[in-house]
C-alpha cells in the first residue's frame, strides 16, 4: 500500500491543477460566454440598421458623429421588416423603419425583450418614378391619385391614354407601352405608397385594400430591394414605379412625378419643404406612442406621399447599450436634424422634437 502513496498524491495534484485551469478558464472566458446582448459587439460600437430609406441619412450621421463622439454607428441596410426584426432578436440595438411595428411584431418584442419605442428622427417621400426616352429632360409629368391607381391596376396600358393627356395638356405623350415595377418584398415604401393610394376608387379597395408592406399586385414585375426597382425603370422605356425620394434624387438618370395635392389645386414635385408643410400641426394628433400618419394632408404647398422614419429600441436596455443609444437618438432628433434636407428629407417640427424628448427620458438601464 505504501507503494502506492506517490501515485495518489500525484493524481490529486494533477485534478486539483485541472480544476483551478477550468475556473481560471472560466473566469476569463465568462464576459464573453455569458452576456447576451450584443456578445460580439465592440465598446464604443453602435449597431442599427434597417430601411434603405434611411441609408443616406445614417451615412451623413456616422461620420458626423464618430467625429463629434468617438461613437462608431454601423448601419445594416436590410428593409424596414428586418431592421425591427433586428432590433426584437437584439442583432441591432435601434432599428430604422418607415412603418410602425404591426401588433404581431410587439408581441413578440414583450416576449422577448419588453416595450418598444417609436423615435421618429425625419419625415420622407414616396415618388413615382418612369423612364419615357422621348420625355427625357422635360418637365416632369402629372399624376393624380386616381391615375395612378389605374396604372397600377393595369387599366391605363399606355402612356398617351387620355387620362394622362388630360392631365398633362400640352406634353405629346409617346404611344409606348406602360410597364409597372413595384416591390416583391415586404417594404415600408409600398406601405406608404398603398397607404396615400387606398381608397382611390372602388376597385383599388376591392383587388388592393389597404395600406400594406406587401401588396399582391395585378400587373407589372416585382423586384426584390428599391435599388432594383429603379434599376428595372432605368432600363425599361414605359416603366413606371415607385421609390423614396432619396433613391430617385440619387440615379442621374431617373425622373419622378408631381402629385396633385389632397386639396386638388396644384400638381406637387417632392422637396424638403413641401414634405415639411405635410408635417405642420403634427404634434397635436400624434399617438402617445410616437407613431403617425403623413399622406394625404391638407395644404396647397404640401405633398400628400409623405411617411416617418422611426428609430425603434427597446424601451429597457442593459447599462452598457443604455447610454450609448439615448445618446444617440439625443443628438440625432437636435443636432442631427440640420443634415436632413441635403440628404433629401424634411426635419422634425420643433413641437415633435419635444415630444421625443420627454419619450427618451423613458428609457431605463436593467
Amino acid at each position: 500500500m505504501e507503494t502506492k502513496k506517490p501515485a495518489v498524491r500525484v493524481g490529486r495534484l494533477l485534478l486539483i491543477v485541472l480544476i483551478a485551469a477550468t475556473v481560471g478558464t472560466l473566469l476569463y472566458f465568462a464576459p464573453r460566454l455569458f452576456v447576451q446582448y450584443h456578445k460580439d459587439v465592440p465598446a464604443g460600437e453602435l449597431r442599427s440598421g434597417g430601411t434603405s430609406a434611411a441609408l443616406f441619412m445614417v451615412d451623413k450621421w456616422k461620420d458626423v458623429y464618430r467625429k463629434e463622439t468617438g461613437i462608431n454607428l454601423k448601419y445594416k441596410s436590410t428593409g424596414s421588416t428586418e431592421g425591427i426584426t433586428g432590433v426584437i432578436d437584439r442583432t441591432f440595438s435601434i432599428g430604422f423603419t418607415h412603418n410602425p411595428l404591426t401588433d404581431e411584431q410587439k408581441k413578440k418584442a414583450r416576449e422577448t425583450g419588453g416595450e418598444v419605442l417609436h423615435i421618429p428622427v425625419a419625415i420622407c417621400a414616396v415618388v413615382p418614378i418612369y423612364n419615357l426616352k422621348e420625355l427625357k429632360g422635360k418637365a416632369p409629368l402629372n399624376f393624380t391619385r386616381e391615375v395612378l391607381a389605374d396604372i397600377f391596376l393595369g387599366n391605363i396600358k399606355r402612356w398617351n391614354d387620355p387620362a394622362l393627356a388630360k392631365i398633362n395638356d400640352g406634353v405629346k405623350l409617346p404611344d409606348t407601352a406602360i410597364e409597372v415595377v413595384y416591390r416583391e418584398d415586404k417594404s415600408g415604401t409600398t406601405f406608404i405608397f398603398t397607404e396615400y393610394m387606398q381608397g382611390a376608387s372602388e376597385e383599388w379597395t376591392k383587388k388592393i385594400g389597404p395600406a400594406a408592406s406587401k401588396v399582391d399586385w395585378p400587373v407589372g414585375a416585382g423586384m426584390a430591394r428599391s435599388v432594383d426597382v429603379l434599376a428595372r425603370v432605368a432600363q425599361k422605356d414605359g416603366a413606371i414605379g415607385y421609390a423614396d425620394l432619396l433613391h430617385a434624387q440619387g440615379q442621374k438618370a431617373m425622373t419622378y412625378g408631381a402629385v396633385q395635392n389632397k386639396d386638388k389645386t396644384a400638381f406637387i414635385h417632392a422637396d424638403p419643404d413641401n414634405m415639411a408643410a405635410a408635417a405642420k400641426g403634427l404634434a397635436a394628433e400624434m399617438g402617445e406612442d410616437l407613431t403617425f400618419h403623413l399622406t394625404n394632408k391638407s395644404g396647397k404647398d404640401t405633398y400628400p406621399i409623405c411617411g416617418g422614419i422611426w428609430a425603434v429600441c427597446y424601451q429597457n436596455l442593459p447599462a452598457d447599450h443604455h447610454k450609448i443609444v439615448v445618446d444617440f437618438l439625443t443628438w440625432a432628433t437636435h443636432d442631427g436634424q440640420k443634415f436632413t434636407k441635403e440628404c433629401t428629407y424634411a426635419p422634425l417640427p420643433d413641437d415633435i422634437v419635444k415630444r421625443v424628448d420627454g419619450k427618451l427620458k423613458l428609457m431605463k438601464a436593467s
